[in-house]
C-alpha cells in the first residue's frame, strides 16, 4: 500500500486506502470463475471502464467505517487530481489511471512482495493447498 499511497495521495495513506478500495469495489461483481473475470485475470489486464461499477461515496464510506465527509474529501482530491471519475450512479478509477507506469510499477512491485512471502512463508515450512 505504500506505493500506491506515494503514488494516488503523495504520502497520505488514509487516500491510498480509499483509492484502492474504490478500485475493488468497481470491479467486486465479476466473480472469479465467470468468463469475463478469466478475460481479465493476468496482472497487466486492465478490465475496461464500462465494465466497471461505480460505487458512491456514501457506500464506500459505510464499507470503510470512515465519516462521509472525509471520504467525500478524499475523493474529491481524487478526481480533482485527474485519478477519479465521478459517474451518475457513483465514481471510478478509470482503466487509463491504472495503466499509467506509477501505477504498474507499483502492482509490480506488490506482486514481487508477495512472492517473496510466499517464498519465505514456503521456506519456513508452511504448506499450500494446490
Amino acid at each position: 500500500m505504500d506505493m500506491v499511497s506515494k503514488t494516488v495521495g503523495g504520502g497520505d495513506m488514509l487516500r491510498g486506502v480509499i483509492f484502492m478500495s474504490i478500485v475493488e469495489a468497481n470491479i467486486r461483481d465479476l466473480k472469479p470463475d465467470s468468463p469475463l473475470s478469466q478475460a481479465y485475470s493476468e496482472a497487466g489486464d486492465i478490465v475496461p471502464d464500462d465494465l466497471r461499477r461505480p460505487v458512491s461515496v456514501h457506500a464506500l464510506a459505510l464499507s470503510m467505517g470512515l465519516p462521509y465527509e472525509t471520504t467525500r474529501r478524499h475523493v474529491n482530491r481524487l478526481i480533482s487530481d485527474g485519478l477519479c471519475v465521478r459517474r451518475d450512479s457513483g465514481v471510478i478509477i478509470p482503466g487509463d489511471v491504472l495503466a499509467r507506469g506509477p501505477m504498474v510499477d507499483s502492482v509490480k512491485k506488490n506482486f514481487e512482495h508477495l512472492r517473496d512471502l510466499f517464498g519465505e512463508l514456503r521456506a519456513g515450512g508452511v504448506e499450500f493447498d494446490a
